[in-house]
């Protein structure tokens, strides 16, 4: 446990009671969460921004699967006394989210799926890419991540260079972990029964224009669901947190 980063304030996690918890996808770290983690720290909220093992500020070894990064949340959360919570999960995250929200369903008060998928098949093309460590995988993955209006640095948020932070980040990552990530999702087959099997209030926040998860991809997944409710974000790709920030926030309040 004690390898493990996770981001919950200056001063540190206060209070075990119901937090929120944020997961990251693949290759990234907690960073990619700043804005509603720094939101819901100044509402008095208790807020776990998780490296998963072997990311960010994270050691251990990399877990291989989405079932296994879900079972060692759980894992993680017990060891905190943590016994209820809501999980808010990007791309590789959100899958994780699901896996976990599946696993704990009593435990699991809020779902938050961003930009989703199932299946979240990747190509060989990439997998291969990021098998043998070469920059196209990351190119891929910033170029991808974004509506063609963001790659020319269109953001509410001024002074922030999205694809460029993107990518920073991505090469940051060790080793064969965007490889591992990438297997990890493309591998997860039980998305369709796990979705059966969650009893949390479900939101999805996808991206019309979201290249890597589009939003047809994750039609099935949703009729799984009991009664979710869907948010799409009409000028918004992949990567929606950094692309259209305040909106996401803004759907997170409503459900958190």
């Amino acid at each position: 446990m004690s390898s493990t980063f996770c981001f919950s304030g200056p001063e540190g996690l206060k209070s075990t009671e119901h937090p929120i918890v944020f997961i990251h996808g693949t290759g990234m770290d907690h960073t990619v969460w700043t804005l509603p983690i720094r939101y819901f720290l100044r509402k008095k909220r208790n807020v776990l921004g998780i490296d998963l093992p072997g990311h960010g500020r994270s050691k251990g070894k990399l877990l291989r699967t989405i079932p296994a990064m879900a079972e060692w949340l759980i894992n993680y959360l017990d060891k905190l006394n943590v016994k209820e919570f809501s999980v808010v999960g990007h791309s590789m995250g959100s899958l994780i989210a699901l896996e976990t929200a599946a696993l704990a369903q009593k435990r699991t008060k809020n779902l938050v799926l961003v930009g989703t998928a199932f299946p979240m098949a990747v190509s060989e093309a990439l997998l291969n890419y990021a098998k043998d460590n070469k920059s196209e995988a990351i190119d891929i993955l910033t170029f991808m991540g974004y509506s063609n209006p963001a790659r020319l640095g269109r953001n509410t948020n001024p002074g922030i260079w999205m694809t460029g932070s993107t990518k920073k980040l991505l090469e940051k990552s060790g080793k064969g972990v965007i490889y591992q990530d990438l297997r990890a999702c493309t591998e997860y087959g039980s998305g369709f029964e796990s979705a059966k099997k969650v009893s949390a209030n479900t939101l999805l926040i996808l991206g019309k224009k979201d290249f890597l998860t589009p939003p047809l991809k994750a039609n099935d997944l949703i009729k799984s669901f009991n009664n979710p409710e869907v948010k799409v974000i009409a000028d918004s790709g992949h990567t929606l947190m950094i692309e259209s920030p305040n909106t996401v926030l803004d759907y997170l309040i409503e459900v958190l």
